[in-house]
């Protein structure tokens, strides 16, 4: 467990290893520190304490009391400070490495997993990781410091000490037994931790469901209920945690009891007052690091634990990062030829074929299901083409690097995200953008209209997932960010399907003025928006039943003119 432990963390305390050398040596000094101190009772309660000592004598034991605390000070303070410093800085880097990973797993790892769980992984699951550098330090200056009080222990009487020996097997199996069964627990707890993040995180982003439905207490409910299984799974490890640390010294006081019977036969035969105080005070103190020891344990336990809940993350392989890097100019245009698709076991596109020329404005249509914005998803490399191909300019979209895939589009979609930060920064996502592009931008995207009469106008913050604002004036945003990206190929999905008849009529005035001489991959649900586009394709239970311009399809009785007629209802 310790070498788990110690050899998972040792990347991340490596980059600090002169503190890491620091803190273990000053272990050596403190428990050095210690053991002198113990050897000094003598001395102070038969010299020190003694009218018929000199003043020499005296001051020599002051003097030395002194020193000793003069060099604990500083030991101690670099120490501990290192050793936080050093857990601190793992954990920070370990969570970003967590993160890391988890921009680039792929989509369907997050349709498996909770976000919670996610979340309680960077969040407890590291800290507590990390922690186990601290039990490692620990696990190696407390039976330091215990040996140290051992040695003096029996520089005192070593006759006496033998009841220590004694008591050993006995704090041995208490650590064992409770160290496992802090480990066999330690998973739930932090299953449930996570469960009850997880539950947190959907209370918060569901309140407005929460509000208009009034499930206010089925939210609170759900929030009890995995709040109890956690407080219970916590209390089963707090429960061993605690009897170990009383059994440890149920195991000391024995010992001691069994101490002051057999000091009553020693100072018969020798044993001075102030050697007793010193043996007693050195085993007193040796209970300290023997307790400390057994905490340690349990968190080296708990640390493992953690450990093996994060690298099952760290492990997981991710989006290819291989492949041919294309240009971020589409040049001929898109093929897609017998595409099948599956969530599973739920079959959503069936050998599906069909053409996305370049420069054209090409519109996807069909009822909800029929495999739309799976397409989309499967464009842009969200998901692995595993039957079927789709060609980029003749290249298969398995052999393309990702990123470069990506960099051919830009997105408008219905699920808008928005970052809690200023407009200015939403648009620029960290790029570079000089202030005569980000105003055509806006311009073009008719968010102007809007953005121009807020009082702070660019540098207003538009909360979470943009929330300050309407549905129709976060699309616009998304829209001018789209605009400069400046891409070859717009994918629009549905872009307007949630925004109300004006808010509609403004996005699609805004789409159309970025689209230009693009190419546009749009999913519609509302037929009068694509009456315009170069090609239509009607899509149903996975397959293009028709295609052809909104005039050539209405004037044929299929499944066009059936969706033209309900819209118009």
């Amino acid at each position: 467990m310790f070498r788990f432990v110690f050899n998972a963390l040792y990347p991340y305390v490596k980059p600090y290893k002169v503190k890491v050398f620091g803190a273990i040596f000053l272990s050596f000094v403190l428990a050095g520190v210690g053991a002198m101190n113990m050897r000094l009772l003598k001395p102070i309660f038969e010299s020190g304490l003694n009218p018929e000592s000199s003043q020499d004598e005296i001051i020599s034991l002051a003097l030395i009391l002194l020193g000793l605390g003069l060099i604990n000070f500083p030991a101690r303070f670099f120490h501990f400070y290192w050793i936080r410093f050093i857990v601190d800085k793992a954990t920070c880097e370990l969570r970003e490495n967590i993160f890391k990973k988890l921009q680039y797993l792929p989509t369907s790892f997050f349709t498996k997993n909770k976000q919670g769980t996610m979340v309680s992984s960077i969040l407890n699951d590291a800290h507590i990781f990390s922690n186990g550098f601290r039990a490692c330090v620990d696990l190696l200056r407390e039976p330091l410091k215990a040996l140290a009080y051992l040695g003096m222990a029996l520089y005192y009487d070593w006759q006496l000490t033998l009841v220590v020996v004694v008591i050993t097997p006995f704090l041995i199996g208490i650590f064992n037994v409770s160290g496992k069964k802090v480990k066999n627990n330690q998973s739930h707890v932090q299953e449930d931790q996570a469960e009850l993040t997880h539950n947190i995180s959907e209370g918060i982003a569901g309140h407005k469901l929460s509000k208009a439905f009034n499930l206010q207490e089925f939210i609170i409910n759900r929030f009890r209920k995995a709040q109890d299984k956690f407080f219970n799974s916590q209390m089963r490890t707090t429960f061993v945690e605690e009897m170990a640390h009383p059994f440890v010294e149920v195991v000391g006081t024995v010992a001691f009891s069994l101490v002051i019977i057999f000091a009553y036969f020693r100072m018969k035969d020798g044993l001075t007052v102030g050697e007793f105080i010193g043996f007693v005070g050195s085993l007193a103190l040796l209970m300290d690091p023997i307790r400390k020891f057994s905490q340690a344990n349990v968190k080296l336990s708990q640390a493992k634990a953690a450990g093996e809940r994060i690298f099952k993350v760290l492990d997981l392989e991710e989006e290819r990062s291989s492949g041919e890097k294309i240009t971020s100019h589409l040049h001929k245009g898109i093929e897609v030829r017998d595409l099948s698709f599956s969530y599973g076991e739920n079959q959503v596109l069936n050998s599906l074929s069909l053409d996305i020329p370049k420069g054209k404005k090409v519109a996807l249509v069909g009822l909800s299901g029929s495999g739309k914005s799976t397409l989309i998803n499967l464009l842009l490399g969200l998901y692995d083409v595993d039957r079927g191909t789709i060609k980029i300019d003749g290249k298969d979209i398995n052999d393309i690097n990702l990123k470069s895939l990506r960099d051919l589009y830009g997105l408008v979609s219905q699920d808008i995200f928005l970052f809690h930060d200023s407009i200015e920064e939403n648009l620029k996502l960290g790029e570079r953008f000089t202030d005569e592009q980000i105003k055509n931008s806006l311009a073009v995207s008719y968010a102007d209209e809007y953005i121009n009469q807020l009082p702070e106008g660019m540098r207003t913050v538009i909360g979470d997932r943009g929330a300050r604002l309407s549905g129709g004036q976060q699309q616009r945003i998304t829209i001018a960010r789209a605009f400069l990206q400046n891409n070859d190929i717009l994918l629009f999905d549905e872009a307007t399907s949630a925004l109300d008849n004006e808010s509609e009529k403004i996005v699609q005035k805004a789409m159309e003025s970025i689209s230009g001489n693009k190419t546009v991959v749009a999913v519609a649900h509302r037929l009068t928006t694509i009456q315009n586009y170069d090609i239509i394709y009607v899509f149903k239970e996975g397959r293009v039943v028709q295609s052809g311009t909104h005039s050539e399809l209405l004037s044929i009785d299929g499944e066009y003119k059936k969706l033209y007629e309900l819209s118009s209802d």
